[in-house]
């Protein structure tokens, strides 16, 4: 029988070059994408503009007076002016689907569908709570509108905050807290505040 001291001498640099590629494939594996330049004001805020179809997935929050509200929003815009949204709980339980399309905007709240020419003044008033609704196409994207105000920018031109009054006359302060670290620099995390309502909306992912 071989002694087992040779034999582990043996194996011993073989079992740790082993280890060692492991672990070294391991933080290759878990090493972040490196953050890339975002692209100038220009560029970005053209082909964020010409962004006319694109879905997202995110995580909302809603805090009033009166409740907290947590869910998924599901956001599918269809062309420059069309989209469909849906905000559901954590459990799939749906608390209002959004269309706004050619035939005109509808909002679907346990089960019943309300058509209006204003979504953000129905929700209002269905719900008690509302969002800037009409705005949301541009927002998401970072865009301000032509209905920003007091546009604040970050060192890469990104606007990262600024005050918007939406359909119903309710003024909301808009924050971007962090975003994608691609060329485009989508939004990531945006907070919207009015005088008695806070939106939270981290999104997960960009289509």
């Amino acid at each position: 029988m071989k002694d087992f001291s040779v034999v582990y001498a043996f194996f011993r640099p073989l079992v740790t070059s082993l280890i060692i590629a492991v672990l070294s494939g391991c933080s290759l594996m878990q090493r972040p994408e490196p953050a890339q330049t975002p692209l100038n004001h220009s560029q970005r805020e053209q082909q964020l503009l010409l962004m006319q179809q694109f879905a997202l997935q995110a995580s909302v929050g809603i805090k009033t007076p009166d409740e907290s509200i947590s869910g998924n929003l599901r956001w599918q815009q269809q062309d420059a002016a069309h989209y469909s949204a849906r905000l559901s709980n954590f459990l799939g339980i749906s608390l209002f689907e959004l269309t706004d399309s050619a035939d005109g905007s509808a909002i679907t709240i346990k089960g019943e569908t309300y058509r209006a020419v204003d979504t953000s003044t129905l929700l209002l008033q269905l719900s008690g709570w509302s969002m800037p609704l009409q705005d949301m196409p541009l927002y998401l994207r970072g865009l301000p509108g032509s209905k920003g105000r007091n546009i604040r920018r970050d060192e890469f031109d990104r606007v990262t905050a600024f005050t918007l009054t939406d359909s119903t006359g309710i003024s909301w302060q808009l924050e971007y807290q962090s975003f994608f670290p691609d060329a485009l620099s989508l939004p990531k995390r945006v907070t919207l505040k009015s005088s008695d309502t806070q939106i939270k909306i981290v999104i997960r992912s960009w289509q």
